[in-house]
């Protein structure tokens, strides 16, 4: 099979394949936490394809973690969910420029967009696990902060904790799955 065939198109790769290899660059270096690098490279794919969703998202989320350009940042993450309609990457994307600017509830809602969108999607509820959403109460039928349920949920925590590995919570761990850990989602 040629390369026009595999792209669908001889222009393809042309008008595409440098900045997506730019995007591919950035991915590298920003789960490698070369934050400085992978900005460079998603603004050198922005510049090329500025109007593809998924660099406008990641380079939307190094705005907002290297230049602390919370406004464009986030607006970029936000036009790319817009322009490309329900995507994983994308509302992950959303989550982490939020998470870079301590706003976890509103990083939690984009997650739990993502996941009305593609329920039970591996990556999305490895981020829910690790943003560390509120779980139902150990027994339903008393308060949330009743003090028995309190003293259980402590200890439910403590047991999930230790059993798990730990990870630590950052925009760039953010989606990633414990056996993947140097790998991209």
């Amino acid at each position: 099979m040629t390369n026009e065939e595999e792209n669908g198109s001889a222009e393809a790769p042309a008008v595409l394949g440098p900045p997506l290899d730019a995007l591919e660059e950035g991915m590298r270096r920003f789960f490698g936490r070369d934050l400085e690098g992978a900005h460079s490279a998603f603004e050198r794919a922005w510049r090329r394809a500025g109007s593809e969703p998924r660099v406008m998202s990641w380079y939307g989320v190094t705005l907002v973690m290297v230049e602390r350009n919370s406004n464009l940042g986030v607006s970029y993450c936000d036009q790319a969910l817009r322009a490309a309609g329900p995507d994983v990457e994308l509302y992950l994307n959303q989550a982490r420029a939020h998470l870079a600017l301590g706003q976890r509830e509103r990083a939690v809602r984009a997650l739990h967009r993502g996941l009305e969108q593609f329920p039970g999607h591996p990556v999305l509820l490895a981020a829910k696990d690790l943003m560390g959403w509120r779980r139902r109460p150990v027994i339903p039928f008393l308060a949330r902060g009743n003090p028995i349920n309190r003293w259980l949920g402590k200890l439910r925590y403590r047991w999930a904790k230790r059993s798990l590995p730990p990870i630590e919570l950052s925009p760039v761990t953010l989606g990633q799955l414990p056996e993947r850990a140097g790998e991209h989602p």
